[in-house]
């Protein structure tokens, strides 16, 4: 094998997303085919390694690939609707029987699953509730010590006698 086309420094992943994307194959549709988002696929195509490989790949080999990449890729597309209505049914099959809670949360979990596929996630919120409890003997204690101590009225009392002499000086 000529030099430039030397894959050995390569990963296997990256190996694959380079013969995909020589291929003609989008990044989002590489994603599906290896189980990642567009965005990984995106990040291992900029690795300059993985560059260098997909230009030698793309220069030497992309007229004979190309045709049975893209009915692959028509392929996916396809097996992805079908797969999308089966899910759809059984979540709508799951919803149907009321009566049974597992059911219910199996279509929950599948419009769900549905939902992050489509990149709708659901919001997920987190609630907690943390509740704190006084002993009684202690809370009696309190109130004992409370009741032992009078309160001492600390409040300024100004009468106007005190206020007149201070405008006359």
């Amino acid at each position: 094998m000529s030099r430039h086309l030397d894959y050995r420094d390569l990963e296997p992943l990256e190996r694959r997303v380079a013969l995909m994307r020589a291929a003609g194959m989008s990044e989002a549709v590489i994603g599906r085919f290896i189980d990642t988002d567009y965005m990984t696929v995106n990040a291992i195509l900029k690795r300059p390694r993985v560059a260098r490989y997909l230009i030698a790949l793309e220069s030497t080999f992309v007229e004979e690939i190309g045709p049975s990449a893209k009915h692959l890729d028509a392929a996916i597309q396809n097996e992805a609707r079908r797969a999308f209505h089966v899910e759809r049914e059984v979540m709508e099959t799951l919803f149907a029987q009321k009566e049974n809670v597992r059911a219910q949360m199996g279509a929950a979990t599948t419009a769900q699953d549905i939902l992050d596929r489509a990149g709708k996630r659901a919001p997920t919120k987190i609630q907690t509730e943390v509740t704190h409890t006084i002993d009684a003997e202690a809370l009696a204690r309190v109130a004992d010590v409370l009741n032992e101590h009078k309160a001492i009225d600390v409040t300024p009392r100004v009468t106007y006698e005190s206020v007149d002499e201070e405008s006359r000086e």
